[in-house]
């Protein structure tokens, strides 16, 4: 199945908004898809051994935030019929490719080697949210590059920003825009606009908070990780915050999933929260249960927790056992949980 005709049978069933702007992408996808394969062919071929791989030029996918640009590209991967293709976000990319470079120090030209090797396992590239704000990544991104387009490495990438604002304002911006040119020398440069957040809307229609805490409250709370989390690679390690190790349920990408237990039954500061605050967009907290009036610390740590990441505009997906003007209902906290509730209500109307 070709990406536009997978991309129509998901409008088909009313899994996605038929939207013209995504169509158009999709369509230079299409484009690009056909070449893979043509180049694919030619690569396996009997001759292929006497050829120089070709590239094709790839995808630069830019607009706002939820409006289908990983969907997109996910339809674009999923349609790929060979093997040699990989799917990264763009932060899982750069952290391998500084695990590569301490396998070569001490070698000449250590990007070129790295380049080579990855272009023998792959044709495809695709990475996800594209963003650089690390001066070692971007020192290291026009080299890696030219490398990759060199050996015949096809790109497609989304991102928020047009390239020519990756790394704005950065430290010593002037040594990383060999990289914002290479790149869009070798890829088309696509805006997507669309006026929908779908991303949103999914939200607002299956909701952020879940009660009672069921079977389906935690299908819903999977549901909506998958979606925020825009198919990141799902780790479950405990996470250090200042210093101090954390269980999570789960973390994908900039989201990340806490059980109530974890986050506010034991001893924490609100420097831990502004931490979290700081390294994630989306926090899930599943497992909240009503707080009773003894309860000073859970309560106290729940007040700063919430108010923090409502400063902070987070979002915020929630299951508890009970409503959310039952979590606490007397004590002597009660009058600052009023203010907690109202926050609780807007963050869910919101979904910001």
């Amino acid at each position: 199945m070709t990406p536009t005709d997978y991309y129509q049978e998901q409008c088909n069933k009313g899994l996605v908004l038929q939207d013209q702007h995504q169509f158009d992408a999709i369509s230079c996808l299409q484009k690009i898809y056909g070449n893979l394969l043509q180049e694919h062919q030619k690569r396996h071929g009997i001759f292929s051994i006497f050829r120089k791989p070709r590239l094709v030029q790839g995808l630069y996918l830019w607009g706002g935030v939820g409006i289908g640009k990983t969907f997109l590209m996910d339809c674009f991967y999923h349609c790929i019929p060979f093997s040699n293709k990989i799917r990264m976000h763009f932060h899982q990319f750069m952290q391998m490719i500084q695990e590569e470079l301490k396998k070569h120090q001490g070698k000449r030209n250590p990007l070129n080697i790295i380049a080579k090797e990855l272009s023998r396992k792959y044709l495809l590239l695709c990475f996800d949210e594209f963003f650089v704000s690390d001066i070692v990544d971007a020192m290291l991104l026009g080299r890696l590059f030219q490398a990759l387009f060199s050996h015949g490495v096809c790109l497609i990438a989304t991102s928020n920003v047009m390239p020519d604002d990756l790394y704005k304002n950065g430290l010593q911006r002037q040594l990383f825009l060999p990289a914002i040119s290479v790149l869009k020398q070798n890829t088309i440069v696509f805006y997507l606009p669309t006026k929908f957040d779908y991303r949103s809307r999914i939200v607002k229609n299956t909701g952020v908070f879940f009660t009672p805490n069921d079977t389906l409250a935690t299908e819903r709370m999977e549901s909506n990780f998958s979606i925020l989390s825009n198919g990141a690679l799902v780790k479950n390690n405990p996470i250090k915050i200042l210093g101090r190790s954390i269980q999570i349920v789960k973390q994908a990408g900039d989201a990340i999933w806490f059980n109530f237990d974890a986050i506010c039954t034991v001893p924490r500061s609100q420097q831990d929260y502004l931490e979290i605050a700081r390294k994630y967009n989306t926090i899930f907290i599943s497992n909240i249960p009503t707080i009773p009036p003894e309860a000073k610390n859970q309560i106290n740590l729940f007040i700063r927790m919430i108010d923090i990441f409502y400063d902070s505009r987070k979002r915020l997906v929630i299951s508890s056992e009970v409503a959310i003007d039952e979590i606490y209902q007397r004590g002597d906290f009660y009058s600052d949980f009023i203010r907690t509730r109202s926050r609780l209500l807007e963050m869910q109307s919101d979904c910001r």
